[in-house]
């Protein structure tokens, strides 16, 4: 058994020493009946004295909505922002329930895919100021991948984090952009890490998130790095946390010049249960991060962010979302075999 969480693992930790030391808080959902839904993420690096800061809204009528900077901090905090916007964090009960919250301007993009050239989306699209206030809740430390640290080497690699756990969550409040005014009672993912981070860490990624009801649901990941390959993930099944068993990913994907994913067809063991399910993004937001590679020439990692809504084969349905991590070879991901 590896180190078990307690509340105090959801607050701040001790920096290490380390210049890429990394304290990330994020959560995501959307809303299948109103068709919004939005991602929020800070990751503080105070030995370089920056954050990462990104907040996205996904709009009915199919614009995205955007902001990221790297405002300046002094010491590992909960909130973060400089005078483009500012996003904090607050934890109202450890495990249960989290206030998250983002003020600032935003680039409004009517096609996500806009943002794979980010100089002159960010320099040409309508900016908009949005007003975020969600509340996450989520069912426990016993809902939790990664209550037990022998969990996290099961979907992380070398790399990307000392410390990680993640959890499915409901996210409901409201979402202002401009002149436009949405509730949200959504679904997704919470997931809190820290300990040096290497985006380059993987090769490609799957995080695929599905909330069907508040008593059932599964969070899954594929990861392939250098050194080490993931394949793991739990299902919630009637209130009661399984680390899976195994799971079959099929992926279908268009054609340049994005090769964005289509679907996402899963079958998922633990136990005695086997889920078949079939994910279908319903935006996308394409994100990077670059840095210099083996060779020493530049890498980019390009991040898919998509909401995604599920059918399961028994009929219910399910609400989540995929998030896809690639290197780019000549501008094609190198994980669409897969």
């Amino acid at each position: 058994m590896g180190v078990r969480l307690g509340s105090d693992y959801e607050g701040m930790h001790l920096p290490g020493d380390e210049i890429n030391w990394n304290e990330s808080r994020y959560i995501d959902g959307w809303d299948p009946m109103r068709k919004i839904g939005c991602w929020l993420r800070i990751g503080v690096r105070p030995n370089a004295r920056y954050a990462e800061m990104s907040a996205c809204v996904f709009l009915p009528d199919g614009f995205v909505g955007f902001a990221f900077g790297r405002p300046e901090v002094d010491a590992n905090t909960m909130s973060v922002g400089d005078e483009r916007g500012h996003q904090s964090w607050e934890i109202v009960e450890p495990w249960r329930a989290n206030k998250v919250s983002f003020n600032g301007s935003m680039s409004v993009f009517d096609d996500g895919w806009k943002l794979t050239d980010p100089k002159t989306a960010f320099r040409t699209s309508p900016k908009a100021q949005a007003e975020i206030d969600l509340m996450a809740t989520t069912e426990g430390l016993e809902a939790t991948m990664g209550q037990d640290q022998d969990q996290h080497h099961l979907i992380f690699l070398p790399g990307q984090a000392d410390f990680h756990y993640q959890h499915i969550t409901r996210v409901t409040g409201s979402i202002r952009l401009g002149d436009k005014r949405f509730e949200i009672d959504g679904s997704g993912a919470k997931d809190h890490s820290w300990g040096p981070r290497n985006w380059h860490a993987k090769r490609w990624l799957r995080w695929l998130i599905c909330s069907i009801d508040a008593d059932n649901g599964f969070m899954l990941v594929r990861a392939v790095g250098p050194t080490k390959q993931t394949r793991s993930g739990f299902v919630w099944v009637d209130r009661e946390f399984r680390v899976v068993d195994g799971f079959d990913m099929v992926n279908q994907y268009a054609g340049p010049p994005w090769y964005q994913l289509e679907r996402a067809e899963l079958v998922v063991r633990a136990g005695d249960v086997e889920w078949t399910a079939t994910g279908v993004p319903q935006n996308y937001l394409p994100a990077r991060h670059r840095q210099p590679g083996p060779d020493g020439k530049e890498a980019i990692l390009r991040i898919v962010k998509q909401p995604a809504e599920w059918s399961l084969s028994d009929g219910r349905m399910g609400t989540g979302h995929l998030e896809y991590h690639d290197l780019l070879d000549d501008a094609i991901p190198v994980g669409l075999h897969e």
